[in-house]
């Protein structure tokens, strides 16, 4: 009964699942569409999973995204949520998570970037949109982690690492893609060094501070909009 349930709702939003995951390699990703909490609408949740994050010494680290969740039920990977984004769109996304590992200079964890994930079962859709979790999947910055230093990355022109026409997505529809290329995920201004400059960025909500390079709450946060369910 938890996987028809599950299923049949998620698959209603597949569009809704590619916007929020396909470009959310710093592992935040239903926080910026709604209810990210363990919320009642599902029966259980799993234990809180390990910290995600893109480099370091951390042997889970250097692995994918998805090889960095947790296997079995006590973990999200097999999770009927993850299991579709990387069964339909999983290329597309290890193109993308690659390509921030890639810019990325910082090791240690930064930037407001770091989640954990705890996944939902017997789930439901029913009640109003301020008390579900849609997509039955919670984040939560990791915990016992200190991550408010923006991140250091690479320089490009403007700071702004995306979009990236050279970066293939493949599956990745032209309209899927126009909303994904409008969602301030990451948010980076340069910072000029005597060996070069460099950009520092943090995650949505946050935004860096451009004197102490601390990352700050965006005084206005506005939520990409819901597409049609």
């Amino acid at each position: 009964m938890e996987r028809i349930m599950c299923t049949s709702s998620i698959a209603i939003a597949t569009p809704f699942l590619l916007v929020i995951y396909a470009f959310r390699a710093d592992a935040q990703i239903a926080a910026m569409f709604g209810i990210a909490t363990q919320a009642s609408n599902c029966g259980e949740w799993t234990p809180w999973g390990p910290c995600i994050w893109i480099k370091g010494n951390n042997p889970r680290w250097q692995r994918s995204y998805f090889d960095q969740l947790l296997p079995g039920r006590t973990g999200c990977r097999e999770h009927i949520f993850f299991k579709l984004l990387r069964d339909r769109w999983g290329v597309a996304f290890n193109n993308f998570y690659n390509y921030l590992r890639e810019i990325t200079i910082s090791e240690e964890q930064c930037g407001q970037c770091s989640y954990q994930q705890s996944c939902g079962r017997e789930c439901h859709r029913r009640g109003s949109l301020e008390a579900v979790n849609l997509l039955f999947v919670a984040e939560r910055i990791c915990a016992d982690v200190v991550q408010s230093t923006a991140c250091t990355s690479k320089f490009v022109e403007g700071c702004r690492h995306w979009p990236n026409p050279n970066i293939p997505l493949p599956n990745v529809t032209k309209p899927m893609l126009d909303i994904v290329n409008n969602i301030e995920y990451l948010n980076c201004i340069p910072q000029k060094r005597a060996d070069g400059d460099v950009c520092r960025c943090c995650c949505f909500p946050f935004a860096p501070n451009p004197t102490t390079f601390q990352c700050e709450l965006k005084t206005v946060v506005v939520k990409p909009p819901l597409p049609p369910i």
